[in-house]
């Protein structure tokens, strides 16, 4: 075979003429990189340095925030101490003989008016009476529930009067141990608005955690945060026992603050944007908060204090669980893809009590100007870079354009002096002409003609007068290096493509199976061989046309060129011009249409089949070969071969489904199996009527074989009609379904291993070299084709059309070629 190249001394100077380009472009190109690069860089360490900066102030601001809330709480909360001693001292002496309504309720009035943080003050004794004095509240405020519409109280307050509301329990002169409710309600002055009666709601102070904490302790105590039982509102009490003679508890003092007011002024504080502060208990639940709710219901009726786990809000839920593992102190977490700065710091020192201030705030809202500043930044040196770039790419393309005309010049000399000596060499030659009978006279041609358009595949056609039919005289293959000859199209099956051979000079696309006139011969030729593009031009005597001149390429060519178009109409000229008589071969057997055949040899008589392999450039040794190389792979485990069997020639065929989703699909419209399933009966249906004895489905393969006592030419002629069977069997069901061609298939004859296995059902399985170079030429074929290795070819060359695919390399064995099965022969 001839692989001449075309090497010119134009060629030589043109890569100079590029690499001169090349250069002239990198150099600036290269500069401006490296600006960018610098730029990108400065603006990465300027936005690290500066968020840095900027989480170390966004810690010194939330610092600062936690000292503003432990200083507002403190001063809420550290008078009523003092207020609440003062009540105890100056109540103490008249407690004894009773509670004094009176003064009571003058001191109350006057807390409260002066202390706008306590919303009630009370005095419980140890009879079970209760005098308080509150705040009255507008309906709802503080958790105390609204009076009905027209009612007494609600036409009090819509008349403004009412400020103080005084709650006196005392016991009934009926009953000892029933008691009465008395109301008093008061304006600012201290004047009576109003008073009623009630019975009694069965409160006891002397139950009560005021009480009983005042009596264990027998200093000032503080509750925790429970839900007021007049107001309904969650709240903290102060108290203070009143003891008697031999240190009896005589009475107990308590003031209420109620926890909104520290939750309006958290409300009130600005932490970025979207930050919030909030105080927790050590059990979980919510002393203040800026939005929450923090009394919830239970299913009894019973009110319980809000816990964090109730707040339907992941951050906070985050920030406490980081609280509870690892104290007080600051904390970094990420969540959602966002970043989150936490910080709890504690209370306890100010009450005694476990409780801690917790701040959530988004990064962002603290270094999000970071990054727009640095955006911006490096937005201006980029369009600064990019104004710079184009003036300076606008005078490297002025210098370019005189290099890429002179090199146009040149490639089209380069490509002129190819076609030249083409056709030099081919008209020097005295045996150019369409002979279909002799093949061998039009290799040089077609391997010329390859070479000097730069095509992978160039065939000479010609035109059977009496059938109508193309026949493939000879093809060269670029790639592999070899010739094939033999392929047929008919008319019938391709009306459009020799309907516009006959009335068009040429017919040219770069994908054919977009082209009405060429979209079959792209589907059952070109596919098969890899090719996309097509150029063809018929040859003609006169006004009939003979034959006609393809050439084939890959899809990445983006046009054929007008010197291409004129190099094959030329071509098709001389061998228009050679063509001197044109007489069909008699005994030629007619292939299968779409398919080709590498030169044919008759079968088994009268040309030895080893005399036409030398004269295809063939390797008559590959199948010693490949079982030699199996021997020497076995020979290392002889002793471990008990039981199985070598097979020194099994026939195995493997297909491919390369396409999940549509096995997986319904078969028709009623959808009562999938596709697999139809598919495979199919082929099971196939494979009893060719007698194919081995036949077994896993994953998305099939692997199939015959008998291995089988003659191997025997065995190979029934996988090759199983194969066409499931060839055709998946183009009509693919081709209803209009989806591509997701199958592939493989042949091989060769070395393999046959044992029974199983226990209790026992079958014949087999492996080796046979079954992996089947599966590896199905897993290379090209989609919806068979192709077998160069044995399978030499035993069926003369029953079946083949058509040359390329070179595959078996190890220990070296490099082959693989054939496309077509048809029958």
């Amino acid at each position: 075979m001839r692989t001449e190249g075309y090497e010119y001394e134009t060629f030589v100077e043109a890569r100079a003429m590029a690499r001169r380009r090349r250069r002239r472009v990198l150099l600036p190109l290269a500069v401006v990189a490296v600006m960018l690069l610098a730029l990108i860089g400065i603006a990465i360490h300027n936005y690290r340095a500066m968020r840095e900066d900027a989480l170390e102030l966004s810690r010194g601001v939330i610092e600062n925030l936690q000292q503003r809330i432990e200083t507002e709480v403190e001063a809420f909360l550290r008078p009523i101490n003092g207020i609440t001693t003062l009540s105890r001292d100056l109540l103490a002496n008249r407690l004894a003989a009773g509670i004094p309504d009176a003064e009571v309720e003058a001191l109350g009035i006057s807390v409260l008016a002066n202390a706008p943080q306590l919303t009630a003050l009370y005095v419980g004794n140890r009879e079970g009476e209760f005098l308080m004095v509150r705040r009255d509240r507008p309906d709802g405020q503080d958790g105390e529930q609204p009076s009905a519409p027209g009612s007494e109280q609600d036409n009090r307050r819509e008349n403004g009067r009412v400020a103080f509301e005084t709650k006196r329990i005392s016991r009934s002169e009926r009953a000892a141990d029933v008691f009465e409710i008395a109301y008093t309600w008061r304006d600012e002055q201290g004047r009576v608005v109003s008073r009623e009666s009630a019975p009694w709601d069965r409160y006891d102070p002397r139950t009560r955690p005021w009480y009983l904490g005042a009596d264990r302790d027998r200093r000032l105590h503080w509750t925790e945060v429970y839900p007021f039982f007049t107001d309904r509102a969650p709240g903290i009490t102060a108290s203070m026992p009143v003891t008697g003679s031999g240190d009896a508890l005589v009475a107990a003092i308590g003031v209420d603050v109620a926890l909104q007011s520290i939750s309006r002024f958290m409300a009130s504080l600005s932490i970025g944007k979207s930050g919030q502060a909030m105080i927790v208990d050590g059990t979980g639940r919510l002393i203040a908060h800026p939005r929450a709710d923090l009394i919830r219901e239970r299913d009894d009726g019973e009110l319980r204090l809000t816990h964090v786990e109730d707040l339907d809000d992941p951050v906070v839920k985050r920030a406490y669980d980081r609280f509870r593992v690892e104290n007080v102190g600051h904390r970094d977490f990420e969540l959602g893809g966002r970043r989150y700065i936490s910080a709890a710091s504690s209370l306890g020192h100010l009450l005694g009590r476990d409780w801690s201030v917790l701040v959530v705030v988004p990064e962002d809202d603290f270094v999000g100007f970071v990054g727009d500043n640095v955006r911006d930044l490096l937005a201006m040196g980029l369009a600064t870079m990019a104004l710079a770039g184009l003036l300076a790419w606008l005078l490297i393309r002025q210098g370019l354009r005189t290099d890429r005309e002179a090199v146009s010049v040149l490639e089209h000399k380069a490509e002129l002096d190819a076609s030249a000596r083409a056709f030099g060499e081919l008209a020097a030659s005295d045996s150019i002409s369409l002979d279909p009978g002799n093949p061998a006279a039009l290799r040089p041609f077609t391997e010329s003609a390859a070479q000097a358009a730069r095509v992978r595949r160039v065939g000479v056609w010609y035109l059977d007068p009496a059938s109508g039919s193309l026949s493939c005289v000879d093809c060269y293959d670029r790639d592999s290096g070899a010739h094939t000859h033999g392929t047929q199209l008919a008319p019938q099956d391709h009306p459009e493509f020799f309907a516009a051979l006959e009335a068009e000079p040429l017919l040219a696309a770069v994908d054919a199976g977009a082209d009405p006139r060429l979209a079959s011969i792209e589907r059952h030729y070109l596919r098969a061989t890899g090719c996309r593009a097509l150029l063809a031009v018929p040859i003609k005597a006169g006004q009939r046309a003979i034959g006609a001149v393809l050439l084939e390429d890959t899809g990445q060519r983006s046009e054929w060129g007008a010197h291409t178009t004129a190099f094959a109409r030329a071509l098709a000229n001389l061998l228009a011009v050679g063509t001197t008589s044109v007489e069909p071969v008699p005994n030629a057997a007619p292939a299968t249409p779409g398919e080709a055949v590498a030169t044919p040899t008759p079968a088994r008589a009268p040309t030895p089949l080893d005399a036409a392999f030398r004269d295809l450039d063939l390797d008559t040794s590959l199948g010693e070969r490949r079982a030699a190389a199996f021997a020497a792979r076995l020979s290392a485990h002889s002793n471990a071969m008990q039981g199985a069997e070598l097979i020194e020639q099994l026939a195995v065929l493997s297909l491919r489904l390369t396409d999940s989703a549509v096995l997986a699909e319904p078969a028709g419209h009623d959808g009562s199996e999938t596709t697999v399933a139809h598919l495979l009966d199919e082929i099971q249906a196939a494979a009893r009527d060719e007698r194919i004895d081995y036949l077994k489905f896993f994953s998305d393969q099939l692997i199939a074989s015959v008998d291995p006592n089988e003659d191997v030419d025997e065995a190979l002629r029934r996988l090759a009609e199983f194969a066409l069977r499931i060839k055709a069997i998946c183009e009509s069901l693919f081709a209803r379904r209009r989806d591509a061609l997701a199958f592939r298939i493989g042949i091989d004859a060769g070395p393999a291993i046959g044992s029974l296995v199983g226990r209790e059902h026992r079958a014949f399985a087999f492996w080796g070299e046979a079954v992996r170079t089947a599966m590896n030429m199905a897993d290379s074929s090209f989609p919806g084709s068979i192709q077998v290795t160069e044995t399978v070819y030499r035993r069926l060359s003369g029953r079946y059309v083949f058509q040359t695919r390329g070179r595959h390399y078996l190890e220990g064995v070296g490099e082959f070629s693989t054939y496309v099965l077509g048809g029958r022969a």
